[in-house]
């Protein structure tokens, strides 16, 4: 019997009609991987950045460009690049499926980029210039023949034009153009209306964030110099910019007060090699508006790094041969995104163009959409947490965007872990409330504070026999306070014994958001209130008492240690701008972390003490503004005991320092 041989893959022996049906079959299983809005805009320009990066890598003195323009008027996309242009054998079979002239390190080397533009549409003109070759034409009805099923299309062929539609490509010696309509049938997506941008200060936005125009270059060369954008709307008018640094907008850069992680322990470093709390960190670190981190592929798999033991063997050996590397963001509340839509980028409503989930990237480039983040509880930090995830070396499928499924739940198993990393930090966060939340609590202490004025009022509380105010000249607490409420019961009692004079309290809450409201009163016989260093050191300078005065109500907080209260400011339980008055036994250790202090015990400030009995002026560390004057016990009993012999200790600890 006689052996017979062939070559399944000859095309030789494939009848036209069914070489034709082949071809369309292909080509429309590549279109189907294709259903992003974005997706048009990603395959021009990562064909036109691979050109000018190649351009540069062969001449050294070019200088790599892109000219953008998108006309909603005309419904069209065009896309120049002053790179190395096609020879004429690679122009004529470049559009053809699985066809491709990249090198494996480019953005797109799969070969189905081109014919997805050709035949996912109805009209695409190309064009090329090189000292050898050069040439424009059109494509018209791709996307239209590949849908006809009854065989009544004619397959398109490229048509020589006379010049492009793009006209900058006239200017240049040496590149490519292409230019894409969306018209006929079939196509998506069907206009350039649907995002809402209609500037090219809008349209800025929307490249960098969705397309390779946003590079994403950790550690790698980044060779485009520039890239000029014109955006016409549908009125004729033009809008244009000069894109200078083509890269991704990762959020911190365009969010207002944002931290980067390493920042924030850099600074608790600082703080403890100096010897004080690491986790009282300042001001500047409080009130955020979002937190980030970039983790290089060596911090991924790291045995010492900050995902030791997230990693599984098999999944480390993953991200080591990917080089997956990350990036992440973690907002106080999704408003963050709804702000920059609506406020920066202007975009149309619910048209987040920035938002929570997880990039994948791969090629220097985003790719797809973005991914949820799984979480198994706090879900919401899903929607405030954006990461980027680029395998350096990965290759993902056809369309772009499908990668590998070990590769997309490393990469989402990460990103939960990031969110973790995040979460302990989030109290260095804004507070999310639906209005600003001082506004709200000042309007709740407002309310509590007329409502004991009006009590006060109706209800004063009045003994009229002075006779049975006897001082019996030492205090009824035998021992120093161990608690919060041992403070108030000691300072209600120098108050009652006049060791401090003038300050009247109004009352005193448990369930309020702080403990208390008071006045300050001065009233004759004035010499109960000057400063006499012998008879009277927690005196007022004399030129400060001149007519009796009863101040406003205002807010009293107690506490052991002022440690406790600086605590809760950082946390924002409690605002020190609506604090008037801090009582308490101790100073503490972190209060150089948020303030400076002014000390009245110090004898040379005495002309900053504007009221009887206080002992420390409390001031903003970067502003040097009054934040609220406190009274600590535990330096008032020193100093009323031996005025002098406090003075070297108050002068240490807060004039002589750093």
């Amino acid at each position: 019997m006689q052996t017979i041989n062939w070559d399944p893959l000859e095309t030789s022996l494939i009848t036209s009609e069914l070489f034709s049906a082949t071809i369309k079959r292909q080509i429309k299983n590549i279109l189907k991987s294709y259903t992003g809005w974005f997706d048009p805009f990603a395959e021009m320009l990562q064909n036109s950045l691979d050109a000018v990066d190649n351009r540069k890598r062969r001449e050294k003195d070019h200088i790599p460009r892109l000219w953008i323009q998108i006309d909603l008027k005309e419904h069209t996309i065009s896309i120049t690049d002053n790179g190395v242009g096609f020879s004429e054998d690679q122009f004529k079979s470049f559009l053809a499926p699985n066809v491709s002239f990249k090198r494996q390190q480019d953005r797109g080397n799969k070969g189905v980029g081109a014919t997805y533009l050709a035949y996912g549409f109805n009209f695409l003109e190309i064009g090329t210039k090189t000292p050898d070759f050069s040439f424009v034409g059109t494509i018209k009805g791709g996307r239209e023949w590949v849908e006809d099923d009854s065989g009544t299309k004619i397959r398109p062929k490229i048509i020589q034009q006379p010049q492009s539609i793009h006209h900058v490509f006239a200017e240049i010696d040496h590149g490519t153009t292409f230019t894409l309509k969306l018209v006929g049938d079939y196509i998506r997506p069907k206009d350039l209306k649907w995002v809402g941008a209609t500037t090219a200060e809008q349209w800025e936005v929307v490249l960098l964030t969705k397309t390779p125009l946003g590079g994403i270059y950790w550690g790698r060369e980044y060779l485009l110099s520039g890239c000029q954008l014109i955006v016409i709307d549908e009125t004729g008018a033009r809008t244009e910019r000069e894109i200078v640094k083509c890269q991704y907008l990762y959020p911190h850069q365009v969010m207002s007060m944002c931290k980067d992680l390493k920042d924030i322990k850099k600074a608790q470093q600082k703080l403890i090699s100096k010897g004080k709390d690491g986790s009282v960190l300042p001001a500047t670190f409080h009130r955020l508006n979002g937190l980030y981190n970039f983790w290089t592929s060596e911090d991924v798999v790291s045995d010492t790094g900050e995902f030791k033991g997230e990693l599984n063997l098999s999944e480390r050996e993953l991200a080591r041969k990917y080089r997956l590397s990350l990036y992440g963001f973690f907002g106080y509340s999704t408003d963050i995104w709804d702000k920059y839509n609506d406020d920066i980028a202007r975009l149309r409503k619910g048209a987040r163009i920035l938002k929570g989930g997880l990039q994948l990237a791969t090629n220097c480039m985003p790719q797809g959409e973005l991914l949820i983040i799984p979480l198994t509880k706090n879900v919401w930090y899903q929607n405030v947490t954006h990461v980027v995830a680029h395998f350096e070396e990965a290759d993902p499928d056809l369309g772009r965007k499908g990668f590998q499924p070990e590769l997309q739940q490393l990469a989402q198993h990460l990103a939960a872990v990031v969110v973790k990393r995040f979460q302990s930090w989030k109290k260095l966060l804004k507070k999310e409330t639906g209005a600003p939340p001082d506004i709200v609590a000042g309007k709740e202490i407002h309310d509590w504070i007329s409502a004991q004025e009006e009590h006060e009022k109706n209800n004063p509380l009045i003994i009229s026999r002075q006779d049975v105010f006897l001082p019996t000249k030492e205090p009824a607490i035998t021992s120093k306070p161990l608690n919060e409420q041992d403070v108030i019961a000691l300072f209600n009692q120098l108050l009652a014994g006049g060791v401090i004079r003038g300050v009247k309290v109004l009352a005193t809450s448990q369930h309020q958001q702080y403990d208390g409201i008071y006045r300050f009163c001065l009233k004759e016989p004035f010499d109960n209130h000057i400063f006499d260093k012998s008879s009277n050191p927690l005196g007022i300078d004399k030129s400060a008492v001149n007519q009796e005065y009863l101040s406003a109500p205002g807010i009293l907080e107690y506490k052991y240690s002022f440690d406790a209260l600086i605590e809760e400011i950082a946390k924002e339980e409690k605002n020190e701008r609506q604090i008037n008055l801090v009582v308490a036994w101790e100073m503490g250790k972190n209060w150089p972390n948020r303030y400076e202090i002014t000390p009245l015990l110090y004898l040379d400030n005495i002309q900053h003490r504007y009221f009887h009995g206080g002992t420390h002026i409390i001031k903003d560390v970067t502003t040097g503004d009054t934040v609220f004057p406190a009274i600590i016990l535990s330096e008032l009993i020193d100093y009323i005991n031996d005025p002098d012999g406090v003075q070297d200790y108050q002068r240490r600890t807060y004039i002589d320092i750093e």
